[in-house]
């Protein structure tokens, strides 16, 4: 399942951001060609663990651009459990 136009431009965006950083987000990129934008963001926030891609966001000061803020920024697409997901990982970063 794709997201709405507006999350997709966004993850386009968040995309071309990382590149500049020199941050090439290629699992993500796999992961979206295979099972849509909206499904790949799902399974990556509420795995368990934190995904490399989102401490490289944070080490380049890019997190507004990660899938979390993603989550956030377009809550229509994503179930309460996601949106509470994303809200936690950006919340421990924000202590760190």
């Amino acid at each position: 399942m794709s997201g709405s136009a507006e999350l997709e431009k966004f993850i386009d965006e968040s995309i071309e951001q990382s590149r500049r950083a020199n941050y090439h987000p290629t699992i993500f990129i796999g992961m979206r060609k295979e099972y849509g934008t909206v499904e790949a963001i799902r399974k990556l926030v509420v795995s368990g663990e934190v995904q490399a891609g989102f401490r490289r966001l944070e080490e380049c000061g890019l997190l507004k651009w990660s899938l979390e803020a993603a989550v956030l920024k377009f809550p229509e697409e994503f179930t309460l459990r996601e949106q509470e997901a994303a809200r936690w990982r950006l919340e421990q970063a924000e202590k760190n």
